[in-house]
């Protein structure tokens, strides 16, 4: 007969911690939640602009904090997110690798609760490369003209705004189901990479969790891509002698 945790040797107050801790993740990602519905978009990840932008998610029982944390002699930015019931995310990155720690602080917290990025206006010569790939394509015959210019081949501007909009649940549902048709070499390799480009803890179990925003589908769906693309190679280079 199966025996409940508690006649299994587990000590009450373990299981109320236990239950505890549950109910302070739900009550963090109602808060966050709601605050999500309602939140607009900064004009840049200044931490000042980014705490403007928060003010609805502090009267709701969310706070943060940022500090330097020493590490066997070598300092980290943490930024912490945390909510009246208890519960807390938190971010880190090596200080001295950013260039400046008031933008590093609001784009992590601006990750935390998930604050989009306001579109911002891009640079003439961006607009002019773009003027020149929609000339190419617009004239008629072009295959006689000259070839286009190898600016065409230079990866697509990454759009801010829609990067930190949060997925679906469908969305999040199909990106876990195509990483868990990956051979186990390629899953392993892809949670490697996932995990060193977004600084995912190292005690963090799994990485199915932070996988919330369009910014890590798209990352997802770029190694997913680069996969296939070298297997294709792969299969299509000539056996050696």
């Amino acid at each position: 007969m199966t025996q409940s945790p508690a006649r299994a040797g587990v000590p009450p107050d373990a299981l109320e911690l236990l239950s505890e801790k549950g109910s302070a993740e739900r009550a963090l990602t109602a808060a966050l939640a709601s605050f999500q519905e309602q939140v607009q978009a900064v004009p840049s990840l200044d931490l000042a602009a980014v705490v403007e932008a928060a003010k609805p998610a502090f009267s709701s029982g969310i706070a943060f904090s940022a500090q330097l944390v020493d590490v066997r002699g070598r300092h980290k930015l943490r930024v912490i997110v945390m909510h009246a019931g208890g519960a807390e995310v938190t971010s880190e990155e090596w200080a001295d690798e950013v260039d400046d720690l008031l933008q590093a602080a609001g784009w992590m917290l601006a990750m935390l609760l998930g604050i989009p990025l306001a579109k911002q206006a891009r640079p003439v010569e961006a607009e002019i490369a773009e003027a020149e790939c929609l000339a190419v394509v617009g004239v008629p015959d072009a295959s006689a003209g000259p070839e286009p210019s190898k600016k065409e081949d230079a990866a697509p501007v990454v759009d801010l705004d829609v990067a930190l909009e949060p997925l679906t649940p469908q969305e999040i549902e199909a990106t876990h189901q195509r990483i868990l048709a990956l051979p186990q070499a390629s899953r392993q390799a892809l949670t490697k990479a996932f995990r060193e480009h977004f600084q995912v803890p190292r005690n963090a179990r799994s990485i199915g969790d932070r996988i919330t925003q369009h910014q890590h589908a798209a990352f997802i769906d770029h190694f997913l891509e680069e996969c296939e693309e070298q297997s294709l190679d792969g299969a299509a280079a000539p056996a050696e002698p």
